[in-house]
């Protein structure tokens, strides 16, 4: 029968010892702690609440189904000394032991004048149990946490939700995003006092968005930020024991955007070698074929191409994953067309553009930026054929471009086909020069409509 809330709660010493209990406590539920302490002592809300400093309300809250859960260190020990556990249950819950070997116990007035709680006769114990202190450190090293597992999942959530927005929102203004959530987790991991599996996660969590800064800093022509970034990313994605291809990828990147083609292959190649089989392992097979094509190594080249083909068919991409570190199918027919006009195939080009035009006739999601790479690797297929026509019908489609969706893999790609107009076999037609010259106004408005990143 439920007592009365002047009455004190009577708790039984083997209730410290079940399972459920001891499960509560070092899983710092302390909402099932209250239920087990109605099932088993007969305790109301109302006694707990006296007997632990808090509100009836609050103790409700901790009880119902997914309810507000305990975070704060005071709140944990105000709630132990209210409910006088011993030191093996405040041990679990992460606390430190209130009676210390050679350490007389501390006088405390008598249990129910101080707190309202009457415990019964502890059972004997003999003389030749362990010291519990070693366990109690260990027990409070792995368990005492400023941060909470919902904490950790909000972040990755963002994290994730960031990364799929990659393509479709502005690069600037998302980078801003980015670097706000990495603050915010830098301030996790530096002011609170996480658990060793929350430091692991809060530093995956961060090299992931390390590394997406890398990304995006590249894109927005930041090369020396793109650098840093992606080698922080690489440092915390070994401390955390985590995929180190995102990484790789952000460094690859970055060197192929400042010609350090050897450098960006082989990036490339270690990312390939420490990714699981996943779309970014064929991803980074790709871009040492396209770093390898640049630099006019063709054996190696055509050697990164086959590991790329290879890899495709022992990984399957979501057609609906369309993130930073997804490898759809019109990603795959891009890095396929860049080899291609490197290699002096346009016909193969042309086939690879014809691959990213057929998945989005069929309803692959439109990425603005790979969109108009394509466009004009198609130009540039059409200019190795002498067709100057093709081409400036394939870069009238791309100079509306917003000039948010400009980034530097774009106005790259644009710059490129510009130096190719300026052979001397074009260079003195008046379609060339009128293409150079929208070229030239097209990469001067790039991101002229932009956030400031620096507005965070």
């Amino acid at each position: 029968m439920p007592g009365r809330a002047s009455d004190p709660i009577v708790i039984p010493d083997e209730l410290w010892e079940r399972p459920q209990m001891t499960q509560a406590l070092t899983s710092r539920d302390i909402g099932t702690v209250f239920h087990l302490l109605r099932q088993y002592a007969g305790a109301t809300q109302t006694q707990i609440a006296i007997a632990c400093g808090l509100t009836q309300g609050r103790v409700s809250e901790h009880m119902k189904a997914g309810g507000r859960r305990v975070t704060e260190l005071d709140v944990f020990e105000r709630i132990a000394d209210g409910l006088q556990m011993p030191d093996t249950a405040r041990m679990a819950l992460g606390l430190a032991p209130r009676t210390r070997p050679g350490i007389p116990a501390r006088r405390t007035p008598p249990p129910q004048a101080r707190t309202g709680i009457v415990r019964t006769a502890p059972r004997p114990t003999g003389p030749d149990q362990s010291d519990p202190m070693d366990i109690s450190r260990l027990t409070r090293w792995l368990t005492a946490s400023d941060t909470a597992d919902e904490t950790i999942e909000s972040l990755a959530r963002s994290t994730t939700s960031l990364a799929s927005a990659h393509t479709q929102v502005p690069a600037k203004s998302l980078l801003s995003q980015v670097l706000r959530l990495h603050r915010r987790t830098q301030d996790l991991l530096q002011s609170s006092r996480p658990r060793p599996r929350h430091t692991r996660e809060l530093l995956r969590i961060d090299a992931d968005l390390l590394a997406h800064a890398a990304v995006i800093f590249g894109d927005v022509s930041l090369d020396h930020h793109a650098e840093q970034y992606a080698a922080a990313a690489l440092m915390l994605a070994r401390e955390a024991g985590t995929n180190e291809a995102f990484a790789y990828y952000a460094q690859a990147k970055t060197a192929r955007w400042q010609d350090r083609l050897i450098e960006a292959a082989d990036f490339a190649r270690q990312g390939y070698e420490a990714s699981p089989h996943t779309p970014m392992k064929t991803q980074l097979a790709w871009y040492e074929a396209n770093a390898a094509a640049l630099l006019g190594d063709q054996t190696r080249a055509r050697q990164a191409v086959k590991r790329a083909e290879q890899s495709a068919e022992t990984t399957n991409d979501s057609p609906t994953d369309r993130s930073v570190w997804s490898f759809p199918t019109e990603r795959r027919a891009l890095f396929a067309l860049a080899v291609a006009t490197r290699t002096g195939d346009p016909d193969g080009a042309l086939q690879a553009a014809e691959m990213a035009d057929t998945a989005w006739a069929a309803g692959a999601p439109v990425a603005p930026a790979i969109w108009a790479q394509i466009r004009v690797g198609t130009g540039v297929a059409h200019l190795l054929k002498g067709d100057l026509e093709g081409t400036a019908e394939q870069l009238a489609q791309v100079l509306t471009l917003d000039p948010g969706m400009r980034l530097t893999t774009v106005t790259r790609y644009v710059a490129d086909l510009d130096r190719r107009l300026s052979h001397p076999r074009y260079r003195d037609t008046s379609l060339a020069v009128q293409l150079r010259a929208q070229i030239r106004d097209f990469n001067a408005a790039a991101f002229t409509d932009d956030t400031d990143m620096e507005r965070s």
